[in-house]
């Protein structure tokens, strides 16, 4: 019987800025029989499963305790953060996505059917999918946990699937990862760029081990990734987020890309102030921003160097790197007055978030900047962290935390005041809250260390400045442990099927 397609390209993905490549036609609604005839056309099919990954369009920024959503309460994935979230809520149906899994599934069933593809080209694009699927399946189960296991194209009639618990979509997971890291090159021409490669799919699979706990496995993949010595730290911590550099370091292992004109995102709208034509739509909490050490390496109920008054100084340099203070400059010529402006009431917060558009000019309100979903700082946080956990502190550790901190300005490690597995736990954590901030990473961190009770549970206050401006509540949080740990299956998807129950929490 012949299957049913269920979406449409409607357009390929970028996987670099090459001329021929961006003046590519998308595919209307491909036959089987007429799409599968070419390896060129089977690459076009895995360029578009990329647009399956997460990247600056999404709003998983939003979803902590480091940001608040200006917009509605509903909107925008503010609801995760302040727990109104429901089975219907809009955010929740976005990120339950069989679209791109099924794209993966049909590729591997269709790929034997190519004439003439050589056994080279059809590894490094079947290594692709792979990492797409595995990539694909570990995001809805860090989010839903179990989930329907899908593993081959279905029919109308065979898609009422029921759930599988979350240990067979981890096995499942693992198994395509592995798969991948030995079909996928260590590199690719620079024309490839955006591709996965080894290096991205040990790097998956690092996270996918440590999200799980699997600490000894995680710190032993992270540690294959630091020995296969093609990756390390860029020098300048702030270049990692401009659009004019854009990725072009040994630090990124993996960027979502975008492309001038062709594949822009906003995320300018979403961090900037409103007087520079930003919508103020992503803001930081000033928890976050107090979680930066100052520059001795204490933190600032305990240094001396700080000043209230003037928060911004003799901070972690990675802290005016990735936040917009009060009264500090944003460029060279735009003043962050909170108080003043188009529309001063945006800045609720009265603290914005630079990174990812520190060398935008104003008023330009579009970006293309890569989206950044794997690099080597997160790699050497990630076997820090296993390997604390796994065995406590070594030097190994120190080490690898010590990259960070002395590419960032500052101090290494204290191995007198972290000394024990807790105290060194609570330092790496807060380490990677620093230097990964608005990347996407901290909501799936304080779910896992099942610490959101803790942090999602409060008040989100304005920043406070003495003798300019008192902290004033913008917003009353709530998350109700025995439910938002895991998200709710969308509603739409239980109606639509008889086989799938909704998660006991929700009922």
């Amino acid at each position: 019987m012949k299957r049913k397609y269920l979406y449409i390209i409607t357009l390929l993905f970028l996987v670099s800025c090459n001329e021929d490549f961006l003046e590519k036609n998308p595919l209307n609604a491909p036959s089987s029989a007429t799409f599968w005839t070419s390896a060129d056309n089977a690459k076009m099919w895995v360029n578009n499963l990329y647009n399956g990954l997460p990247n600056a369009n999404n709003y998983i920024v939003n979803f902590s305790d480091n940001s608040h959503c200006r917009t509605k309460p509903n909107t925008m994935g503010g609801e995760i953060a302040n727990g109104t979230f429901q089975a219907n809520s809009t955010i929740v149906a976005g990120e339950w996505d069989y679209e791109t899994i099924r794209g993966c599934l049909d590729f591997f069933d269709n790929v034997e059917k190519i004439p003439d593809i050589t056994e080279e080209k059809k590894s490094e694009l079947t290594g692709q999918v792979r990492f797409i699927l595995a990539f694909k399946y570990f995001w809805m189960m860090s989010l839903f946990r179990d989930i329907p296991l899908v593993t081959s194209p279905l029919a109308i009639e065979e898609s009422d699937v029921p759930k599988s618990p979350k240990s067979e979509i981890l096995t499942y997971v693992l198994q395509q990862v592995d798969k991948a890291i030995e079909e996928l090159p260590l590199t690719w021409p620079e024309s490839e760029t955006g591709r996965a490669t080894k290096g991205a799919a040990l790097a998956l699979k690092a996270r996918v081990l440590l999200y799980n706990e699997r600490w000894e496995e995680a710190a032993s993949v992270s540690k294959q990734i630091m020995d296969l010595n093609i990756y390390e730290l860029h020098p300048n911590f702030g270049d990692l987020f401009v659009r004019n550099f854009n990725n072009k370091t040994k630090e990124v292992i993996l960027a979502y890309q975008h492309a001038d004109i062709v594949r822009q995102h906003d995320i300018f709208r979403k961090f900037a102030f409103f007087s520079i034509g930003g919508w103020a739509l992503c803001l930081a909490t000033p928890d976050i921003a107090n979680a930066f050490e100052c520059i001795d390496g204490l933190p600032i109920e305990e240094s001396p160097l700080y000043d209230p008054e003037n928060p911004s100084l003799n901070r972690d340099p990675r802290c005016n790197e990735t936040l917009i203070f009060p009264y500090t400059d944003f460029t060279e010529n735009f003043f962050f007055d909170p108080s003043e402006g188009r529309n001063p009431t945006f800045s609720k917060t009265k603290l914005h978030f630079k990174k990812y558009i520190n060398d935008m000019k104003p008023t330009e309100t579009v970006s293309y900047v890569n989206w950044i979903l794997f690099r080597y700082a997160e790699v050497l946080l990630n076997y820090a962290e296993a390997k604390n956990e796994a065995s406590g502190p070594e030097s190994s550790i120190y080490d690898a935390l010590d990259l960070i901190r002395l590419r960032a300005g500052m101090p290494v490690v204290d191995r007198n005041r972290y000394n024990t597995k807790e105290k060194l736990r609570q330092f790496i954590r807060n380490e990677r809250r620093v230097e990964l901030v608005a990347e996407g990473h901290r909501y799936f961190d304080i779910i896992r260390w099942r610490i959101a009770e803790d942090v999602l549970n409060t008040t989100i206050k304005s920043y406070e400045i003495p003798g300019l401006f008192d902290a004033e509540v913008i917003e009353t949080r709530v998350f109700d442990v025995n439910k938002h740990y895991v998200w709710p299956i969308p509603q739409d998807a239980i109606d639509k099927a008889k086989n799938l129950e909704q998660h006991i929490e929700w009922k």
